[in-house]
């Protein structure tokens, strides 16, 4: 699955910090910051303790929804920075489109939303002044 992300006003990425109390061995809830850690696939995520990558597989999993285990057993104080990146599918965008909305700002400078349906013509005036609507297509 290739990896694409969300625009840069909605992140790239999500970052969660966790400090250890001591004897963990799985993460997962909410991080020091009271976000919770959630993520759609294990395969996008990097887990690194005091600052060192962690393999997966090797020094953690993600085979538990949302949760980061198999980890030694953690000592106080030890920080995890769970690096959850999003998962973008193409197929998800034909709801996308049947229901989005496109705002579009008219000659008088308001704005009208205009839903994306293949019956819907949008009013366009031309440079030289003359008007005509064109079909939006999905």
């Amino acid at each position: 699955m290739a990896y694409i992300g969300k625009t840069p006003t909605q992140a790239v990425r999500q970052r969660y910090v966790f400090t250890a109390t001591g004897g963990e061995t799985s993460l997962s809830g909410a991080d020091d910051n009271s976000s919770t850690l959630v993520y759609t696939d294990g395969e996008y995520i990097d887990v690194m303790l005091n600052g060192v990558t962690l393999i997966s597989g090797t020094d953690y999993n993600t085979t538990t929804a949302n949760t980061i285990g198999g980890l030694a057993a953690l000592t106080a104080s030890d920080v995890v920075e769970v690096m959850v990146y999003d998962v973008f599918s193409v197929a998800n965008l034909s709801s996308y489109f049947t229901t989005a909305r496109v705002p579009f700002f008219r000659y008088d400078s308001s704005v009208a939303n205009i839903p994306l349906s293949a019956s819907q013509k949008v009013p366009f005036t031309r440079f030289d002044a003359t008007s005509s609507d064109f079909s939006l297509t999905n």
